[in-house]
Order: C-alpha cells, then sequence, then structure tokens
C-alpha cells in the first residue's frame, strides 16, 4: 500500500512538471505596442492585395471591411498623435507617416501633418516633393506646374531635377494635347497664362496659348502671344492662316443641320429625349446609364461625382484640376479622361470629363453633353414637333 502511494505521488509530480515546462515552452509572445504601428511595407502589402479583385464571399467581404477600417483608425490615431506632438517622434517616423497618407490619398490629414513637419524640416527635399504632389491632387493643375517650376530653383540633387522636369513636359504636353483635341479654349487659356509668365519663351507654351486666343476669335491677344516669336515663324504663320484665313475643313467642326434624308439612311443615329428648350441623351459611363443635357455651349461634357464613382478606376485617367465656371459661379474640379462614353450603340473613346459636385445638376440629369462629344454627331430639329435627332458623322 504504501508503494502505491509513493508511486502515485511521484507521477503526480512528474506530471506537474511536464504541465509547467509545455507552459513556458508555449507561451504567446507579447508585442510592443511599438508593432501595432501602420508601416509603409504594411500598406503597400495592403494595396497590393486589393489590387486582385475576387468573388469573396459576404462574409469575407464583411471581414476585410473591418480589417480596413481597424487600419485606418490606427492609421487616424498615429496621425493625431504626431500632429499634436511632432517632437515626440523622430523624423523617420514622421516621414513614413507622410508617406503612408500619401499611398491612401488621405490629403486633408496629409496637409494638415506636412505643415507640421516642414516647420520641423523645412530643408527637406523629399517632403517638398510630396508638397507638390499634393498640391497636384487638390489644386489647379497650373499652380501645380508653377510650384515644380519653383523647386527646379532650389538646390536638389540632379535626379530629382530631372525627374520635376519630366512631370513638367509629361503633364502640360498631355494637356495641351487633350484640351486641343476638345477644342475646350478657354481651359486652354487659362491653363497656360500663368505657366508662360515662368517659362516666357517655352514654344509649347507661346503656340498652344495663342491658338486657344485665336480659336476665341481673340486675335489681338493670338499676336501678343506670338509676339515673342520671330515673325517669319513657320508655325506662327501657319496658326495665323488657319485663323484669318479658314478652310473648310477646319469650320466643319460646327454644328450641321442640313442633313439630306438620303444621307441619313447611311447614318447611325442617338435618339434624344425632351422637347422645347431642353434637350437629353440617354449614355452610358461605367457601369450604369445616365440621363445627360445636350449643351452646344459647353466646351467639355461634364457628369456628376455620383456618376463617376460608379466608373472603374481602370476606365478612367486623372488629367488636373481646372477652375470651371457653372452656373453657381467658379469652382475648382477635376477633369478626367474616360476610355469610353456611348451614346445608343455608338461609342465615343478618350473622351474628357468634368466632374462636378452633385447639386450642381438638378432636375433629372446627371451631366452635361458637351461639344467635346457632339463634334461627332450632326442635327436635325423637327420645328413642328419640337424634336431632336442626332446623326453619327
Amino acid at each position: 500500500m504504501q508503494k502505491l502511494l509513493v508511486s502515485i505521488l511521484l507521477l503526480s509530480l512528474g506530471l506537474n512538471a511536464y504541465l509547467l515546462f509545455d507552459l513556458k515552452t508555449n507561451k504567446p509572445e507579447l508585442k510592443p505596442a511599438s508593432m501595432n504601428r501602420v508601416t509603409l511595407n504594411d500598406q503597400n502589402s495592403f494595396s497590393q492585395s486589393n489590387e486582385v479583385r475576387t468573388n469573396n464571399t459576404f462574409s469575407s467581404d464583411r471581414s476585410d471591411k473591418a480589417n480596413n477600417s481597424a487600419e485606418d483608425t490606427a492609421l487616424q490615431q498615429q496621425v493625431t498623435e504626431a500632429y499634436q506632438a511632432p517632437q515626440a517622434m523622430s523624423a523617420d517616423e514622421i516621414f513614413e507617416l507622410l508617406q503612408i497618407l500619401q499611398a491612401k490619398k488621405k490629403y486633408d490629414d496629409l496637409e494638415l501633418l506636412l505643415r507640421e513637419y516642414l516647420k520641423l524640416y523645412p530643408s527637406d527635399y523629399k517632403a517638398w516633393l510630396i508638397e507638390a504632389d499634393l498640391i497636384f491632387h487638390t489644386e489647379p493643375l497650373n499652380t501645380a506646374i508653377v510650384f515644380y517650376y519653383n523647386l527646379l530653383e532650389k538646390n536638389l540633387p540632379a535626379e530629382e531635377e530631372n525627374k520635376i522636369n519630366s512631370i513638367i513636359e509629361v503633364n502640360t504636353s498631355k494637356v495641351i494635347q487633350q484640351l486641343s483635341a476638345d477644342r475646350a479654349w478657354d481651359l486652354l487659356a487659362t491653363f497656360i497664362e500663368p505657366l508662360l509668365q515662368i517659362a516666357p519663351l517655352n514654344r509649347d507654351y507661346i503656340m498652344g496659348l495663342a491658338r486657344a486666343y485665336g480659336e476665341q476669335q481673340q486675335v489681338v491677344l493670338m499676336e501678343n502671344a506670338l509676339a515673342a516669336l520671330p515673325y517669319d515663324d513657320t508655325r506662327a504663320q501657319q496658326l495665323r492662316k488657319s485663323i484669318y484665313s479658314p478652310s473648310a475643313a477646319e469650320t466643319d467642326d460646327d454644328i450641321r443641320s442640313d442633313i439630306t434624308d438620303t444621307a441619313t439612311l447611311s447614318k447611325r443615329t442617338v435618339t434624344v429625349l425632351g422637347s422645347g428648350q431642353q434637350f437629353f441623351v440617354r449614355t452610358s459611363i461605367g457601369r450604369n446609364s445616365q440621363l445627360l443635357l445636350l449643351d452646344t455651349g459647353a466646351s467639355t461634357t461634364a457628369i456628376s461625382r455620383k456618376v463617376f464613382a460608379n466608373v472603374p478606376e481602370s476606365d478612367t485617367e486623372f488629367i488636373g484640376r481646372f477652375s470651371v465656371q457653372t452656373a453657381g459661379g467658379g469652382i475648382e474640379a477635376p477633369l478626367f479622361k474616360l476610355n469610353t462614353l456611348t451614346l445608343g450603340d455608338i461609342n465615343i473613346n478618350n473622351v474628357s470629363v468634368i466632374v462636378l459636385p452633385d447639386e450642381t445638376f438638378t432636375g433629372s440629369f446627371e451631366g452635361l453633353l458637351g461639344m467635346n462629344v457632339l463634334r461627332n454627331f450632326d442635327f436635325r430639329f423637327d420645328p413642328e414637333k419640337q424634336k431632336m435627332t442626332l446623326f453619327e458623322r
């Protein structure tokens, strides 16, 4: 009996020792608070994982949203702490936050934190470049280009200067080509005017601004712009000839209504709704269809933010922000290029659209169909029926 009790006691001691050893070896690791910080690598991995769209179940979608919300909450807390006490963080820590905010396009938070960072580190040229990108996405494009020009006056590494010159060249060329193709001469003139003050000998600016003035029949301003070039400059003389003596082909962009019955048989048509003073066309942009008001006085098509929100990002290209006039006055609005805009069964490619606040449009329509689209059609108006038809050119 005594031997049995000793055996049981030894077995119990052995079991306790085993459990204690297992608890120590498999103890969960307690991570320090700093391990919960959102890092740039975390952000890059997060962004890359979301580039692949999958048909997840509702439960996984809900989990993703919860994770995103938790990450955004953690990021917001870090930003608040950095803004309230930037001296308590190292320059590298704050700068990494700036990069994350820039990558996530949280421009309001970025602007506040960047302001505090530049107070502490005003000579950090990498922060200047982030500021330039912030201005590019939140202010008129010509303001951003002027800022980039000003950066070239600072002592920057040669590699950064080359990048800035490339940014200026790519964006100005893209805008001049796009707005010229749209014949949006008012927007083009407004865009180039401040740039020509910074770079008065830039031939692309001179010719772009001169043409924008000339196409609006502001020939005195056109000649003032061309005065920076020799009078016998080939491109300048060609522009003068096209403005003072336009050919039939150059005037063919005007609205035509003299379509014969024979000609209409070979043309695709677009149904126009409404009668009298206002006419509408049902268009397809992105995933949905929307009603746009025909506006022959608008050089560029405009849509609401609600409509634009349904367009896949892959189908758009951000051109820049511009100062535009609306019925409610002047505002700053982004200009995008859409891959395709569809009217009936007719696709119009590479269409510029200005995205305006939803409250800009009242009534049943959600945008304005401008001349950059309507130029592809001829018009026929039946005064008796007060009906209009569009014929593809």
